[in-house]
């Protein structure tokens, strides 16, 4: 295990070479907070306005791929224990997230955790780090993979179990109103999905023009769900960087590369980054909704008038890999998967 990020930040003046990223990506340019980002009020889909709402969200995703939700049903208290736990995870002493580290490496199971400081790996060399720490686990629907969930703090199991279930539920309704906006037969997504906790802790950082909480990417999975409090999420919009502004209680939702794929080449990806600041930490919770293992533009999408864009493809196993290794330059993830006219 790389040495946590929140073990030894706060004792820095200065950011370390190991985390100054190169010139060209750095966050130099002043970035407006957008007040644009589409709202979508999921309470209103639950009526008469349900086909409007299904407008609205599938517009977001078309010409955003990203939104907030509203009224989603979550209950607020759970939001602030989920986040509060996350908090105090961070906050543990480095012996304690050592230990959890080493027994997460250890565990083969599948869907083990894994706790880490970040890399920025499509650069030439390991020096270059971004300003965060990483806990990610799956949230399998048998509940196994709990055991492979920290301990400590005591109730993380409890909340965090409950807070998946309650995401999972979101995004159902979510990949609901996706089907019906892209015409797909009821049930499209009502397949046992895979779901993954990814948990980002941003220290607060001495000089935030020097580096980048996460560099600009688009996701591997289909939707992530994201609960955030302080801002540092930017989206690129028409070639330029845009703030999306947190949203008390609300989720920030953004489709992944194989929601391009699914919908052939409907609704797209959008890069996007973290940016640090120097006054406080910032922790995002994200809620990584994966598709089948096969991925493939939906037959219903395609015909003569229509022809698919992408291949099928294996997405744990050929897809994946390629993305991993090319992550930093957006949607290159998909070229290999294109179909030539």
């Amino acid at each position: 295990m790389a040495d946590l990020l929140s073990n030894w930040s706060s004792t820095l003046q200065a950011v370390p070479p190991s985390h100054c990223i190169p010139a060209h990506e750095r966050p130099v340019d002043p970035v407006e907070i957008a007040n644009t980002i589409p709202v979508i009020d999921l309470g209103k889909a639950k009526g008469e306005e349900r086909s409007v709402v299904v407008q609205e969200l599938m517009k977001a995703f078309e010409e955003y791929g990203f939104f907030q939700i509203i009224n989603h049903g979550v209950p607020e208290n759970l939001m602030e224990e989920a986040m509060k736990v996350y908090k105090e995870f961070f906050s543990l002493s480095a012996e304690e997230k050592a230990n959890y580290a080493k027994d997460a490496a250890n565990n083969t199971a599948s869907g083990a955790a894994t706790l880490y400081s970040s890399s920025a790996k499509h650069y030439d060399s390991e020096e270059h780090r971004y300003w965060r720490d990483v806990l990610e686990h799956s949230c399998n629907l048998d509940g196994e993979d709990k055991k492979t969930w920290p301990n400590n703090p005591p109730r993380y199991r409890e909340v965090i179990g409950a807070y998946s279930d309650e995401l999972r539920r979101v995004s159902k309704v979510i990949l609901g109103m996706v089907t019906e906006g892209l015409g797909l037969e009821p049930g499209f997504f009502d397949k046992e999905l895979g779901q993954r906790m990814l948990v980002n802790h941003y220290p607060a950082c001495p000089d935030p023009s020097l580096t980048l909480g996460v560099g600009g990417h688009c996701d591997p999975n289909l939707i992530t769900i994201i609960q955030q409090e302080v801002y540092g999420l930017q989206i690129l919009k028409d070639d330029k960087w845009v703030g999306v502004e947190p949203i008390r209680n609300a989720f920030v939702v953004n489709s992944g590369l194989p929601i391009t794929v699914i919908s052939n080449g409907k609704l797209a990806s959008v890069a996007h980054r973290v940016v640090t600041n120097i006054t406080q930490p910032r922790t995002s919770i994200g809620t990584f909704i994966c598709p089948e293992d096969i991925v493939e533009p939906a037959k219903s999408l395609v015909g003569q008038d229509n022809p698919p864009q992408f291949k099928s493809f294996h997405w744990g196993v050929d897809f994946m890999p390629h993305y991993l290794s090319k992550k930093s330059v957006y949607h290159a993830s998909l070229e290999p998967f294109k179909i030539d006219a």
